[in-house]
């Protein structure tokens, strides 16, 4: 810390990074949901355990219950309060400190804390001096925080010598044996921070038949506009005051929002469950991220799309206000397919899904940059989308590169992914808007394909990589046979790959109805 701070007043951000890669490492379940337990909330709680080293008389002087505790305590006059977390929210804790000094020493027990708790994990830190401003604050420690991150090295741990045995994932020294197995660090740390309520093979349970059918999907949904929606109600909010109460308001409606849908999502999932095995006794789902508006879980192939449909399309009616949308990606994946390689591919669906929806307002903002003059015209209102894509490659994740290798021919791609989930009530006019690439027109294809014999989809499925020509020659052999809507629809094309790609990947949601 630079030695002015040392003695002012100081506002200090906190995010730990790489969360998702450090979940996903490994292929166990007992690592994975161990490694998501770790990290749930696991600043507060580095703090928390802060306190608790310190002196009786010191502990009250330390404030982290953000939700609860009294917003001006730390801006009151002779206020002998410490440090104060202001709020948590979008992966990040902003923090009050009475002087650098403290905020140094919190920093150096922080950075133990995860060693110890995860072994791998890096603490980005950013701090600044605190002004009268939090405007001005507020931007001010965004920017270094940007600046740190593009600059920080990613640490790792000391690596093994040559004459150690290894982890065959993470490459680090073996160093524990636990139940007759050895493990690394990290492993051991996951593994001892797994729940004991539950299922070590939880992974295996959720598939739909080990042996048969062993398809799981990672679903990544992250909202829209988030940095715009705070800018919009922080606008000209510079005193400290008035500030606190309504970012901690803010931060506890998305967070709220977004948890309150997720727990919806499951009760459906959970009625969707009987079409996959009526007498099961788990549920084929498992939450592993759920911070604000950042949603990663795992689930049975078949409930993925249905599921972040009914997340994305019922998104809009919670919250006041300003309606929430998100945006997703599904990864589809063999259980034995490495799982740190299927989320990098459901987080590139989620970012194709997010080009795809900001498009009107990146014309926007270009307009408004051209035209090099403010207005009081507010930006277009972004839809809920989602992309989808099936892992066979390790190289999936790199995903514009892998579909124009594998989704293109004649110097077209013949997939019409991501698609826009409709609003249920649509007051921007958005449905009407991106209608063209509705899930619901997925869905109508769905129907029509699941209906056919078998070997007559997965002909077409097969032609269509091969060429319009070939395409058309194939319609027209299944127009001679009683299906003219392909016939008439040959321009759907790109459409029926989508739905033929997945067909037996889906769940009739009006059975449950």
């Amino acid at each position: 810390m630079r030695e002015e701070l040392k003695e002012k007043e100081v506002l200090a951000m906190y995010n730990v990074r790489r969360i998702q890669s450090y979940i996903f490492k490994s292929n166990a379940a007992k690592e994975i949901v161990g490694a998501s337990e770790l990290i749930e909330g696991i600043i507060v709680n580095g703090l928390e355990r802060y306190i608790k080293s310190l002196e009786e008389s010191e502990k009250s002087k330390y404030m982290i219950d953000w939700t609860h505790d009294d917003a001006q305590a730390f801006l009151k006059s002779d206020s002998p309060v410490q440090m104060q977390v202001l709020f948590v929210g979008g992966g990040n804790a902003y923090v009050l400190f009475r002087t650098g000094k403290i905020c140094e020493k919190v920093n150096r027990f922080l950075g133990k804390y995860l060693l110890e708790k995860t072994y791998s994990l890096n603490l980005a830190i950013a701090v600044i001096e605190k002004t009268d401003s939090y405007e001005d604050d507020y931007k001010a420690i965004n920017d270094e925080m940007r600046d740190i991150k593009a600059s920080m090295p990613l640490n790792q741990p000391v690596g093994a010598l040559p004459f150690m045995a290894v982890d065959s994932i993470t490459g680090y020294p073996i160093t524990k044996l636990k139940a007759g197995e050895y493990f690394c660090t990290e492993a051991y740390l996951k593994r001892k921070a797994f729940p004991k309520t539950e299922d070590e093979k939880l992974f295996d349970k959720m598939v739909t038949e080990k042996g048969s059918d062993s398809t799981l999907a990672v679903c990544h949904i992250d909202g829209n506009s988030m940095g715009s929606r705070i800018k919009t109600e922080m606008y000209q909010v510079s005193d400290y005051k008035e500030a606190i109460p309504k970012m901690r308001k803010l931060s506890q409606t998305i967070s709220n929002v977004f948890n309150d849908m997720f727990k919806d999502m499951t009760k459906y999932m959970e009625e969707l469950s009987v079409q996959i095995n009526p007498f099961a006794d788990h549920k084929f789902y498992r939450k592993i991220v759920a911070a604000g508006d950042d949603i990663t879980f795992v689930c049975n192939a078949k409930l993925a799309l249905p599921a972040v449909e009914y997340f994305l399309k019922n998104l809009g009616e919670r919250g006041e206000g300003d309606s929430f949308s998100a945006c997703a990606g599904i990864a589809y994946f063999n259980s034995h397919f490495p799982f740190s390689d299927a989320y990098q591919v459901a987080e590139s669906c989620c970012e194709s899904a997010k080009k795809r929806a900001k498009c009107e307002v990146v014309a926007f903002r270009q307009q408004q940059k051209d035209s090099n003059k403010e207005t009081n015209k507010k930006e277009p209102k972004i839809g809920n989308f989602l992309d989808f894509q099936i892992c066979t490659n390790v190289r999936a994740a790199d995903l514009v590169a892998y579909r124009d290798r594998h989704y293109t021919v004649d110097q077209k791609q013949f997939i019409a992914r991501p698609y826009y989930v409709p609003l249920i009530h649509d007051e921007e006019n958005l449905n009407s808007k991106n209608e063209a690439y509705s899930i619901e027109r997925l869905k109508k294809w769905m129907k029509i394909v699941n209906a056919m014999p078998r070997s007559k989809a997965k002909t077409l499925r097969d032609t269509i990589p091969t060429g319009e020509h070939e395409v058309e020659k194939e319609a027209s052999f299944l127009a001679s046979r009683g299906y003219l809507m392909f016939k008439e629809n040959v321009s759907e094309s790109n459409i029926w790959y989508d739905t033929l790609e997945i067909m037996d990947l889906w769940i009739e949601e009006e059975k449950i109805r």
